[in-house]
């Protein structure tokens, strides 16, 4: 009897599940609407990028009510992104520089948070300078403590970061624009941390090349609990011209399926770098294509399993190539 019923336990006893949360990052387009209306069950949150806060606090923007309501209807968790204006130096110094208008802020996002049914906000503030890295901690804290007296979750979007010694970036990067984000006090003062891991500055090649994703990863894990990670994974592509060397356009399924449909192409697979590209000639010139496919998100998402990471962040959805949603089944 004994052995029937330890038998039973085994076959029946829930097993424990790695489930990562997927968010995807939205930017109203038709292509957009056509990812959201067609793959709903592969999203945990939506973020669209549709706030933005100026130098005097106003904060502008809304999102379409058929968006919301859809997102209700499969029970999609809404997080919009609140950014500094157009990303101006102007807005981040007048708030981060004024405790009464970090107030008014907060209250305001709060306000719409509740009217509007969101989960939370996520913070995406960039081109800041460095000397505000300390502005901005206490800032994102202060906020962070009045979400959870609101039931609201805050989450922080990064620029990848590699070190924290400033000689390891190039062009004065980390004063201008990487160096400003304290990856452990955010962390702790807020739900999860989205690190931007593409547009990597090193690269000639992919949006992110493999060693250098996993050069963020590895030093974004010193400083961030793996549980309040989420790595930033790009949808996009970056199309090179091999003739001069530079970078001549970015863009996502459409203009992979342009270069596909039009011409004479050759596909490679980068073992090196884990993405895929595409070579072939426009007029005579040469062209090389470096995307994501479904073979190289597998590949990102082994490493977020890998780590227990407490997900992934997409930019964006209508630039995915649709092949990639089996690999992101939970």
């Amino acid at each position: 009897m004994l052995k029937k019923f330890l038998i039973l336990i085994l076959v029946f006893s829930p097993v424990c599940i790695f489930a990562a949360t997927r968010v995807f990052y939205f930017r109203d387009s038709v292509l957009a609407r056509e990812s959201l209306f067609n793959y709903p069950s592969y999203i945990d949150i939506l973020a669209p990028q549709a706030y933005a806060v100026d130098e005097n606090g106003q904060i502008s923007g809304s999102i379409d009510a058929k968006i919301l309501n859809f997102a209700k209807k499969k029970k999609i968790k809404v997080m919009p992104l609140l950014t500094n204006g157009k990303f101006t130096q102007k807005s981040y110094q007048a708030i981060l520089n004024n405790d009464s208008l970090q107030d008014s802020v907060i209250a305001t996002l709060i306000a719409r948070a509740k009217e509007n049914n969101f989960y939370g906000w996520q913070i995406d503030f960039e081109q800041m300078d460095a000397s505000y890295r300390g502005k901005f901690s206490s800032f994102i804290a202060k906020m962070h403590e009045e979400f959870k007296k609101n039931n609201l979750i805050l989450s922080i979007a990064v620029i990848a970061q590699v070190s924290e010694k400033p000689e390891d970036y190039e062009n004065n990067l980390w004063q201008n624009l990487i160096g400003v984000y304290d990856y452990k006090t955010l962390a702790e003062n807020s739900d999860f941390v989205s690190v931007m891991a593409y547009d990597d500055p090193e690269s000639r090649g992919p949006v992110a090349e493999m060693s250098w994703l996993k050069r963020a990863l590895e030093h974004s894990l010193k400083l961030i609990p793996a549980s309040k990670l989420s790595l930033g994974i790009a949808l996009y592509y970056w199309k090179w011209d091999d003739k001069t060397g530079k970078l001549v356009e970015t863009g996502g399924r459409k203009g992979i399926n342009n270069v596909l449909k039009k011409y004479k192409y050759v596909y490679h697979y980068s073992a090196k770098h884990e993405v895929p590209y595409l070579t072939y000639k426009v007029k005579g010139r040469p062209y090389t294509l470096w995307y994501e496919n479904a073979k190289s998100v597998k590949k990102k998402f082994d490493l977020i399993k890998k780590y227990k990471l407490h997900g992934f962040s997409a930019w964006a959805l209508g630039l995915e190539l649709t092949n990639i949603y089996p690999q992101i089944r939970q």
